[in-house]
Formats: C-alpha cells, structure tokens, sequence
C-alpha cells in the first residue's frame, strides 16, 4: 500500500518527462516554439496538446485502495492512515494530472460514478466481517494454539 501510494508521483513524472523530451526532439533543442519537424496539424496537436484523460484507471485505483483496507484493516490499523496518505496522493497528482498535462478531462455522465459506488458499499460490511472473525480468532491477538495428536486422531477415526 505503501508503493501504491507513491506511484502516482512516478506516473505525474514520466507523465511530464516523457513528452517533454518528444518536444525538444521534434523542435531540435531549440526554443522556437514554432519550429517544428511534423508535417501534419494532427501529428503536431498529438504531440503538443497532450493525450486523453483516463478516468478508469483512477476509479479501480480507489476501489482497490477502499477494498485491501476494509478487508485487512481489522488486523492492521496501520492500513487507515496510508489509505488517507494514498488518497491525498492521487488528489494532488490529479488536480496536477487534469490541469497541466492531458486534454479537457471528457464530460462523464453518472453511470461511472454510480458504478464505483456501488462497488464501494459493500466494503463497510467486508470490514465488519472480517474484523468479527479477526477478534474472534484467538491465533491472531492472544498467540494462542494447540497441537493436535496426529497419532491419536488417527486411531480414534
């Protein structure tokens, strides 16, 4: 959870990197902006005004995010404070991501949002769940077992 939370930083890097470095190439390391070897409108607004916005990756990046911490939260407290990390990570780099790098993010109609929320509702209940079986479990928090006789179980059967 922790790499997945400094991921996008590396994303909002190479994000900017990558193109950039496409631009000198195309303007010959010069700084004339209108000094350009593409030969076409199209090619030229493909490499200059940036590509699409890509909500869906984001969306299965919160769902998994909510998920592995509502399921193994319980056991590891640590899991809520590196979630609330992870999703002011993905806030700042998107506000950057949406601002500076990609074309105007498409107009989205509810479907999308309603979808992820409906996946996100069940995981309160995966929680309640989970840590219910966590604290009933006595191997987790008291260290407690019990072997068993093999050799007994077995003449017994």
């Amino acid at each position: 959870m922790i790499i997945q939370s400094l991921l996008p930083y590396s994303a909002l890097t190479i994000g900017f990197v990558i193109p950039y470095i496409k631009r000198r190439l195309d303007a010959g390391f010069g700084h004339d902006i209108y000094k350009t070897k593409k030969t076409s409108m199209a090619a030229y607004k493909e490499l200059y005004f940036g590509s699409d916005y890509i909500i869906h990756f984001k969306c299965s990046g919160v769902i998994n995010v909510v998920w592995v911490t509502m399921l193994y939260g319980f056991g590891l407290p640590i899991l809520f404070p590196i979630a609330a990390f992870n999703f002011f990570n993905q806030y700042v780099c998107e506000r950057i991501t949406a601002a500076y790098m990609v074309k105007l993010p498409p107009a989205l109609d509810d479907k999308l949002i309603n979808f992820v929320l409906g996946k996100l509702k069940w995981a309160p209940l995966i929680f309640l769940m989970n840590g219910y079986w966590m604290l009933s479990n006595q191997e987790i928090f008291l260290n407690k077992w019990e072997y068993k006789d093999l050799k007994t179980e077995n003449m017994k059967s």
